[in-house]
C-alpha cells in the first residue's frame, strides 16, 4: 500500500471553505471534492465520467468517502450528483485547492503558464494557467492570468503571501524581466535561474558572446531513453559586476548532444540562463539539475494532455477550468507514487479496482 501524500488530505479538504449556501447543502464539501478526485485516479478525464463514477459507486466507497446518510434506517448513503459536482467545482475558490499538495518547506520552485486548449470558444480565449510547482512536480499555487494579460503581470499574484525566502525560483525566458528579478530577489529573498533567449536582446548577446570557450566545461550529464542518447554539458562563468541585469551573479551555458540510436544521426544545442546564485551557494551541477528541472516541467504538461485528458477537457465557465487543472495535479502526485513505469500504467492499475484502489491511494481509511 503506497503512503499517503499529502498527510491528512481529508482533513485538509475539511476545512476549505463552502462556497455554497447553508440552506439546501446535502453533501459535506470534502466528500464532494473526494469524489472528483477518486475518480480522476480511477481515470475519469471530465465532468461527466467523474458523475458517471460517483453515482456508480457502492455503498462501502461511499462510506470511505463521507458521503450523507440518506436513509439511517439502512445506513444508505448517496453520492453527490453530477450536478452537484459541477457546481462546486464551478464556486470553490481554485486557490485553495491548488495549494493542497503545497509542502511545508520549499527549496525550488518552477514558475510555468499553460493554456487549457479545450476551453477556448468561438468569442473567447482559452482559459490560461500559471503554476508553480516543486522538483517533484508537486503543485505549489496556481492562478488564472487575466485575458488581455500575460503571465508576467500574474507572477507577483501568483507569488504572493509565500514565504520564498532562500528559495531558488527558476522560469522561462518569458519572466527574463529586470523588474521580476528585482521582484524576486529584492522583495520576496528569494533567489532566482532565468532562461536567456532572444526575448532579451541585449543580454542575449551579452551572455552568448562570453568566452565560453576558455571557460572549463563543470559538469557532464548522460541520459539514455525513449530512443535517444542525451548527453549535456555545463559551463558557467561569473557574471558579478559585468551586466546591467539585476542580481545576476553567474552565466549559465547548457549544451545539449543528442544522438539518435536508430539512425545514428546526431544533433546539438545550446541553451543560456542566468542566475542570482553565487559560486559559493550553487556549483555547476546544482545549477544544470535546476535548469533540467525546469525544463521537466514540459514533460508534465504533456502527461495532463495525454494521460488525463487535460486539453481535451471542454469545461469553461466559473472556475472549474481551474479546479479541475489543481485535481489533475493532485491526481498525478498519487498515481506517481504508485511505482509504476508510466502513468497511464498506474491509471489501469488503479482502474482494475475502481471503487477501493483510487481511496487506498490517497490515503482514506
Amino acid at each position: 500500500m503506497p503512503a499517503p501524500v499529502p498527510v491528512g488530505l481529508a482533513d485538509k479538504l475539511a476545512h476549505l471553505e463552502d462556497p455554497r449556501s447553508p440552506q439546501g447543502r446535502r453533501h459535506s464539501l470534502a466528500s464532494v471534492l473526494l469524489c472528483a478526485l477518486c475518480a480522476m485516479v480511477a481515470g475519469a478525464r471530465c465532468l461527466r465520467a467523474i458523475g458517471q463514477w460517483a453515482d456508480a459507486a457502492p455503498q462501502h466507497t461511499l462510506a470511505r468517502l463521507g458521503c450523507r446518510i440518506s436513509c439511517a434506517a439502512l445506513g444508505a448513503r448517496s453520492a453527490p450528483s453530477p450536478a452537484t459536482i459541477r457546481r462546486v467545482l464551478l464556486a470553490l475558490d481554485p486557490e485553495t485547492l491548488a495549494a493542497l499538495s503545497r509542502p511545508e518547506t520549499l527549496q525550488v520552485v518552477a514558475v510555468d503558464g499553460k493554456s487549457l486548449r479545450g476551453s477556448a470558444t468561438a468569442t473567447g480565449p482559452a482559459v490560461h494557467l500559471l503554476a508553480a510547482l516543486t522538483p517533484d512536480r508537486r503543485l505549489v499555487a496556481q492562478v488564472r492570468v487575466p485575458a488581455g494579460t500575460s503571465e508576467i503581470d500574474a507572477l507577483a499574484v501568483l507569488l504572493e503571501g509565500m514565504d520564498l525566502t532562500g528559495v531558488v525560483v527558476t522560469a522561462d525566458a518569458l519572466h527574463t524581466q529586470a523588474d521580476t528579478a528585482s521582484y524576486l530577489v529584492e522583495d520576496l529573498h528569494a533567489d532566482y535561474v532565468l532562461t536567456v533567449k532572444r526575448n532579451q536582446r541585449a543580454l542575449f548577446e551579452q551572455v552568448a558572446t562570453l568566452p565560453w570557450v576558455q571557460a572549463p566545461t563543470l559538469d557532464t550529464a548522460r541520459d539514455r531513453g525513449h530512443g535517444r542518447a542525451e548527453t549535456r554539458t555545463v559551463k558557467v562563468i561569473d557574471l558579478a559586476g559585468a551586466t546591467g541585469f539585476p542580481h545576476v551573479a553567474q552565466a549559465v551555458r547548457v549544451r545539449r548532444y543528442v544522438r539518435e540510436l536508430r539512425t545514428g544521426k546526431v544533433s546539438w544545442t545550446l541553451a543560456y540562463a542566468v542566475t542570482s546564485l553565487e559560486l559559493g551557494q550553487a556549483d555547476a551541477a546544482r545549477i544544470s539539475a535546476l535548469v533540467r528541472g525546469h525544463w521537466g516541467i514540459e514533460a508534465w504538461h504533456h502527461v495532463k494532455d495525454v494521460s488525463l485528458g487535460e486539453d481535451a477537457c471542454k469545461v469553461r465557465c466559473g472556475h472549474a477550468p481551474d479546479n479541475l487543472a489543481a485535481l489533475r495535479a493532485l491526481a498525478l502526485v498519487f498515481l506517481g507514487r504508485l511505482g509504476q513505469d508510466t502513468v497511464p500504467d498506474a491509471i489501469r492499475w488503479v482502474s482494475y479496482e475502481a471503487f477501493t484502489r483510487p481511496l487506498d491511494v490517497i490515503g482514506l481509511p
